[in-house]
């Protein structure tokens, strides 16, 4: 394909904004590169531009304001204060959490949240390998016997039809807190908090599950305030903020677009992650050898598997109880399970990933618009990591199924443009159960109707494509930019952190340095498939970078050659902040590379 690069993907270079950048520039003082990002952003000149560069909690829209919340709110503050006059606060309150990395942190919020205005609460999260995903009738049976009589759901419960209708006849009340897609009936419970309802308003559609877990525990506090709970029973008010380090992880590991409140949210939780209060959250930063400031890196890529971990292959609730303890020497001891448990994931996950990129370059001959590979024996605990793999390879949906005799568990995710939990709310009748949100889905279904799903999940996602995005799924890579080697300075790197914090739907800003000449390329690493290079600019100046696993694709090959044969390649990348020995440089990030110009 022409003008593609060593990885087959198109560059497109994001222009049109040029009178919105000049404002921004003119009214902010802020360099032209970093004007042209944030109009790039959909960020203008008025107030808003100064709400994104220096977020606060008061820019959050009133927790109140989202579907059933102010029922649930009053049915706690009743509850915790004993005012309906019967027995009710005899009974517990549970917190049943999903096993991912956001349902982890919604439950631990949520524990300590109670815990700190002096409720103690059971935790709940269900086993992957013989519950599954969300809540079912016998967990709800366990968590009465354990003297409860309410539940609240966190990251999970929308479409838990038949559970919720057990847990009512059985004497619970459910409280189902939520993000995931809905269907236009509700499950019996006291409320359904969730921002992506059919029937709800809110512009707050990207909050993970800890962030409406979060807004509960806000609008809580408020109405607690107000009944002069605290000063009643001399408990000190919650300072709510210590709790956003567990919604900045979660946000970032469940892929929700950072923009909205959830900038607010995880601006703020990244400066808590630094402040080490969670000892569970430190011990885990501790483990992996964090030592810089934490930034959403490290959320997604460092302490996020190491809390999925236990979920993907042993105890799940080992993360939902690190984060939540208060017990150095316990905090300890789970994050070095933890960080364990992550290894043999890694070793697990290798196996799997061989096997199902085979499996997707025989499928990818026929050109579906999705894939569903399935294999038997897999390790159901790795099949989203190995969805995200085979997805980022083939630019296609794609959903990842483990079989286990008649039934299979998949684990999807999505290309940008496909929403694939619609595809599974709408696929439902094919399902044993599913559900999910655009980006990432989670599925269990009969292994006979494997095939029937494929073809109905390749005609959804045929549908979604329009004639305006005809091109979805050639792999592309948008360009903010274009930089010199004289321009990647420290100056712009510390220009650029008003940005931050990055992620979906607020990309880290990818620049072009076009006929950079080579002037040395490295393989490195245990196994030489990384690759360390420098450009030189027309100065003399040298821009250091490193390009990971480069050895596997074309790029590798090509940096050496460059450097060996003294030639020049055009450079796509990010720009990283490098310390080293009380030094700091900037660094080149590379993600691709072409051996003609961009113009």
């Amino acid at each position: 394909m022409e003008n593609t690069s060593l990885l087959g993907k198109v560059w497109h270079l994001r222009t049109g904004i040029e009178r919105e950048a000049l404002s921004l520039s003119q009214k902010l003082g802020l360099s032209p590169i970093t004007s042209k990002i944030l109009a790039l952003r959909g960020v203008d000149a008025s107030a808003d531009a100064l709400k994104f560069l220096s977020p606060k909690l008061t820019d959050l829209p009133d927790p109140l304001h989202l579907l059933d919340m102010e029922k649930a709110v009053n049915f706690l503050s009743d509850k915790i204060q004993n005012k309906t006059g019967s027995k009710i606060n005899d009974k517990k309150i549970a917190i049943f959490g999903d096993y991912d990395v956001d349902g982890g942190c919604a439950t631990a919020l949520l524990v300590r949240f109670f815990r700190t205005i002096g409720v103690e609460v059971a935790l709940y999260i269900p086993d992957r390998m013989t519950e599954g995903y969300g809540p079912n009738a016998q967990a709800m049976d366990d968590i009465k016997a354990m003297n409860a009589d309410t539940v609240i759901t966190v990251d999970c419960g929308s479409v838990a039809f038949e559970p919720m209708a057990h847990a009512k006849s059985i004497g619970l009340n459910v409280i189902i807190t939520d993000h995931h897609q809905t269907l236009p009936t509700k499950p019996e419970c006291v409320a359904l908090i969730n921002p992506n309802r059919i029937d709800e308003t809110s512009n707050c559609t990207m909050l993970s599950g800890a962030g409406v877990a979060f807004y509960l525990a806000l609008a809580l506090t408020r109405a607690l305030r107000a009944d002069g709970y605290f000063e009643k029973n001399n408990i000190k008010e919650p300072d709510n903020r210590y709790l956003l380090d567990l919604v900045a992880v979660s946000t970032v590991c469940d892929m929700v677009p950072l923009t909205g409140p959830n900038r607010v949210l995880v601006g703020m939780g990244l400066k808590a992650l630094g402040m080490r209060r969670n000892l569970g959250l430190a011990a885990l930063a501790d483990v992996a050898g964090v030592e810089e400031r934490p930034g959403t890196y490290h959320a997604g890529f460092v302490i996020g598997p190491r809390i999925n971990a236990g979920g993907r292959i042993s105890d799940c609730d080992l993360g939902a109880k690190l984060l939540s303890t208060e017990n150095l020497e316990e905090a300890t001891k789970l994050a070095g399970r933890l960080h364990l448990l992550n290894e043999e994931r890694k070793r697990i996950e290798e196996t799997v990933i061989d096997s199902a990129m085979a499996m997707a370059e025989k499928a990818m001959e026929s050109e579906p618009s999705a894939l569903v590979i399935a294999g038997d024996g897999w390790h159901e605990g790795v099949i989203g990591i190995v969805a995200s793999r085979v997805k980022e390879k083939f630019h296609r949906p794609t959903f990842i199924l483990a079989i286990n005799g008649d039934e299979a568990k998949g684990s999807g995710r999505s290309i940008s443009g496909i929403d694939l939990g619609k595809a599974v709310i709408d696929l439902k009748d094919l399902l044993i159960k599913g559900g999910g949100h655009k980006m990432a889905a989670g599925l269990s279904i009969e292994t006979g109707k494997i095939d029937a799903f494929r073809d109905a999940l390749c005609a959804h996602v045929a549908a979604q494509v329009t004639t305006a995005d005809k091109d979805i799924f050639i792999p592309s890579l948008s360009i903010d930019d274009f930089l010199t080697v004289e321009g990647a300075s420290v100056d712009l790197l510390a220009e650029l952190e008003k940005l931050e914090p990055y992620g979906v739907g607020h990309a880290e800003p990818r620049f072009a340095i076009n006929d950079a000449y080579v002037a040395f390329a490295k393989s490195v690493g245990a196994d030489g498939t990384h690759v360390t290079f420098g450009l030189k600019g027309t100065s003399g100046q040298t821009l250091r970078g490193i390009a990971f696993r480069a050895m596997e694709n074309g790029i590798g090959p090509a940096l050496l050659k460059a450097a060996k044969d003294k030639g020049r390649l055009t450079v796509c990348g990010q720009l990283r902040k490098n310390e080293w020995q009380g030094r700091t440089s900037a660094q080149f990030m590379l993600q691709d590379a072409r051996l003609e110009p961009l113009v």
